[in-house]
């Protein structure tokens, strides 16, 4: 058996082993060492994939499908953001399917937003598949 074969053959055990034993710190220095989401994956609820350069977890069990990618369903993929982060000089890094936080701060593009939306109280969260820039106005506002 050569090396890539044998390589091949432990992916999936690593796998198996990895997305059950990290916790969010290290799973998210570790993304690549999750399984891929793809369609026709039953998965459950805790379980985390790696998709579109993000790690995301799931919200309830389902059989994946096409349409259904973690950055597009906030009711089934959450992505994995660690708590404590959020600070103007420390925001989180925005990816599509998150949980954001109302009054943390949040990267993209080398912009920083901060999520404020009239009527919803610090502390509160939301899943939103849209990045920051994309709800300018609506659940977030630029930085001061």
């Amino acid at each position: 058996m050569t090396l890539v074969e044998l390589a091949n053959q432990l992916r999936p055990i690593i796998e198996q082993a990895v997305s059950a034993a990290l916790d969010d710190a290290t799973a998210l220095q570790s993304i690549p060492l999750f399984p891929a989401w793809h369609a026709g994956l039953t998965v459950q609820a805790g379980d985390r994939y790696r998709y579109s350069g993000a790690l995301y977890r799931v919200l309830q069990q389902h059989t994946t499908q096409d349409g259904w990618e973690p950055n597009r369903t906030p009711a089934l993929f959450a992505a994995v953001s660690l708590p404590g982060e959020g600070s103007r000089d420390n925001p989180i890094p925005a990816v599509r399917g998150m949980e954001y936080v109302y009054g943390l701060y949040y990267l993209e593009n080398g912009t920083v937003y901060l999520c404020k939306r009239t009527g919803e109280a610090e502390g509160g969260k939301i899943i939103l598949h849209y990045l920051p820039s994309e709800l300018l106005g609506l659940y977030f506002e630029l930085a001061q």
